[in-house]
C-alpha cells in the first residue's frame, strides 16, 4: 500500500434508488493510488469500473448516489463536497478522458475555445492568453499545424485527433490525477497505442497519477504498475500487474487471464478454442448475499451462494476477496 496515496478509495459504498429501494452497485472497494502511479481497472461490462471513476469525478448522476465510506483525495474527503467545490476540483486537480470523444466534446464551440476554457476557469488567464495556451496544448498533444487547428470544429477531426484535444483538454491545468476511462476504445487499433504512449508520455512528464479503466488485459499488463480486478460491484483482487497475469489468484481473474489469445497457441477449427467464462455478469438488482461470482464459478462451494466472503491479503502484497487457498 502506499503512505501517501493521492487517492484513496476507503469502504466506497454507490447505492441505486430503484422501486423505491435502494441496492448496492458498488460495495465496499478499497482501492489507493500513489503519486505518479498507473494503476489498472479491469473487468466486464457491468462490473462497475465507470461508477467507480465517475465517482470520484463527482460526476455520478440521477439514481446514484455515494452511499457509504470516503473518497481521499490528496488527504481529504471529496465524496460529498458541495457542487461548486467539486467544478473547481475536476478539470484543475482530478480530470478525465472519456470513451467517445464525439459525445464529450460541444459541437458548437471551436477546440480551441474547448481547451482554452480550462484556463480562463481554473488559471484566470484572459480569452487571448488562454487561446496561445491552447495552440500549446495541441503542440504537446501532437496536433499537426496546431494554430490553424485551434480554430476547427469537432467533426472536422478525425477520431484520434479528437481524442489528442480530449487529453490536451485533461491535462492542460497539470492534475495530479488523470482517470482514463476507455479512453481508446473508439479507435482504430492502429492508433490505440500511440494514443496510450501519449498519455503516459506526457502524465510521466508531469507526476500525474493514472487510473487506467479498460477491457484490454494486454494494454493493462504493458503499462500499469497494479491491476484491481471488479466484478459485480465487489473488487475481487488486486495486485501487481506482473504477479495478477502470472499467478491469478481469484477464479474471475483466472478467467479473464485465460481468455487471452497468447502467441504460441495454436486454434484449429472444431478443436479448440479460446477459453471463455460461461453466464453474465448479474443485475445490480439481482444480487445475492453470497460472492456475486459463484454462479458462474467452476470452483464454487456451498457457503460461496450463502456469504460474501471477506478480504485476504497475498504475499504478493495484493489482496483477494475468495475463500479459496484461505
Amino acid at each position: 500500500m502506499n503512505e501517501d496515496p493521492i487517492l484513496h478509495l476507503e469502504d466506497l459504498q454507490i447505492a441505486l434508488h430503484a422501486n423505491g429501494e435502494e441496492y448496492p452497485a458498488i460495495d465496499g472497494v478499497n482501492l489507493q493510488i500513489g503519486r505518479g502511479e498507473v494503476v489498472g481497472l479491469v473487468g466486464e461490462s457491468g462490473c462497475g469500473k465507470s461508477l467507480c471513476a465517475l465517482s470520484v469525478a463527482g460526476l455520478l448522476d440521477g439514481p446514484l448516489r455515494v452511499s457509504g465510506g470516503r473518497i481521499l483525495f490528496d488527504g481529504g474527503d471529496i465524496a460529498r463536497l458541495p457542487n461548486r467545490s467539486m467544478r473547481m476540483l475536476r478539470g484543475s486537480r482530478i480530470a478525465m478522458i472519456f470513451q467517445e470523444p464525439m459525445t464529450a466534446l460541444n459541437p458548437l464551440m471551436t477546440i480551441g475555445d474547448q481547451i482554452g476554457e480550462m484556463f480562463v476557469l481554473h488559471r484566470g488567464m484572459s480569452r487571448r492568453a488562454a487561446r496561445r495556451q491552447a495552440i500549446e496544448a495541441l503542440e504537446q498533444v501532437q496536433v499537426p499545424a496546431a494554430s490553424r487547428r485551434v480554430d476547427d470544429y469537432p467533426h472536422q477531426l478525425s477520431g484520434g485527433m479528437r481524442q489528442r484535444v480530449m487529453i490536451a483538454i485533461a491535462l492542460a491545468c497539470d492534475p495530479d490525477l488523470l482517470i482514463a476511462d476507455e479512453a481508446t476504445t473508439a479507435l482504430d487499433v492502429t492508433i490505440q497505442a500511440e494514443i496510450v504512449e501519449l498519455i503516459l508520455d506526457l502524465c510521466r512528464a508531469r507526476g500525474t497519477a493514472v487510473l487506467m479503466i479498460s477491457h484490454d488485459l494486454g494494454l493493462v499488463a504493458r503499462v500499469c504498475n497494479r491491476v484491481a480486478v471488479m466484478y459485480a460491484g465487489h473488487l475481487v483482487e488486486e495486485q501487481p500487474a506482473d504477479r495478477i497475469f502470472s499467478s491469478p489468484q481469484h477464479p474471475y481473474t483466472q478467467g479473464l487471464v485465460a481468455s487471452l489469445p497468447r502467441l504460441g497457441r495454436r486454434l484449429v477449427v472444431g478443436q479448440a478454442k479460446l477459453a471463455d467464462i460461461p453466464g453474465v455478469v448479474p443485475q445490480i438488482l439481482d444480487y445475492g448475499k453470497g460472492c456475486r461470482f459463484a454462479p458462474r464459478c467452476a470452483q464454487a462451494m456451498d457457503r460461496c451462494s450463502t456469504t460474501a466472503p471477506g478480504t485476504t491479503l497475498l504475499a504478493s502484497g495484493g489482496k483477494k476477496r475468495c475463500y479459496l487457498n484461505g
